[in-house]
C-alpha cells in the first residue's frame, strides 16, 4: 500500500543521522569504557563519552529549534491510529531521553569528583565529590541508556515495517538520498 508522503527537510534529516550516529557510538563506547580497568585509557573513553554527549545534548537544542521552526510532514491517514500514537510517544520519548542523558550523566560525574571537559575545554564545577548522589545519577544513566536501546530498536522495527509492508515512500522520508 504506497502512497505519497511529504519528506523532510535536508536540515532535519542531516540533524536525525547527526544524532543517530551520535547516539549509537556513545552507547558503544559507554558499554566499552565501563568495563575497563581503572586509569589513562579508561578516563580517555569517559572524557570522550562526556564530550559527545554533550555535543548531543547542544545538537538537540539546536535539533528542537529547528522542529519549532519546521514542522515534521504529517503522518499518513492510512497509517493505523494506534501506528502514528506509538510514533509520536517513541519521538517524544527520544527528545525527552536525549536531554535527560545528558543532564544525568553530567550530574553523575559531577558527584564524581572528577572534572568535566567537552573535548579538552573544562566546564565549570558546580557540585562537590557525593558517592551516594553519584550512584544515583549514574543509575537513572544506564537506566536511561537502556531504554535508549529499546527506543531505538522500536524505531527500527517501525520503520522497517513500512518497508515490509510495502510503504517505502514512507520508509524513505527521512533517508538523505
Amino acid at each position: 500500500m504506497a502512497h505519497s508522503t511529504s519528506r523532510y527537510t535536508l536540515t532535519a534529516i542531516l540533524f536525525h543521522w547527526l544524532t543517530a550516529v551520535l547516539v549509537v557510538a556513545l552507547l558503544a563506547i559507554g558499554w566499552y569504557m565501563v568495563e575497563l580497568p581503572k586509569g589513562a585509557s579508561r578516563g580517555d573513553f569517559f572524557q570522550l563519552h562526556k564530550s559527545i554527549g554533550l555535543s548531543v545534548f547542544v545538537l538537540l537544542w539546536a535539533r528542537l529549534a529547528w522542529r519549532l521552526s519546521h514542522p515534521p510532514p504529517e503522518l499518513p491517514t492510512t497509517l493505523a491510529r494506534w501506528q502514528r500514537y506509538v510514533a509520536k510517544v517513541v519521538h517524544l520519548a527520544f527528545y525527552v531521553l536525549l536531554i535527560a542523558q545528558p543532564l544525568s550523566g553530567y550530574l553523575s560525574a559531577s558527584f564524581s569528583g572528577y572534572r568535566t571537559a567537552w573535548f579538552g575545554v573544562p566546564l565549570p564545577y558546580w557540585s562537590w565529590r557525593d558517592a551516594p548522589l553519584n550512584e544515583l545519577f549514574t543509575e537513572i544513566h544506564v537506566v536511561g541508556s537502556i531504554c535508549l536501546v529499546l527506543l531505538l530498536v522500536m524505531h527500527l522495527l517501525g520503520s522497517l515495517s513500512h518497508l515490509v509492508q510495502g510503504d517505502s515512500a514512507l520508509f524513505k522520508r527521512m533517508w538523505p538520498w
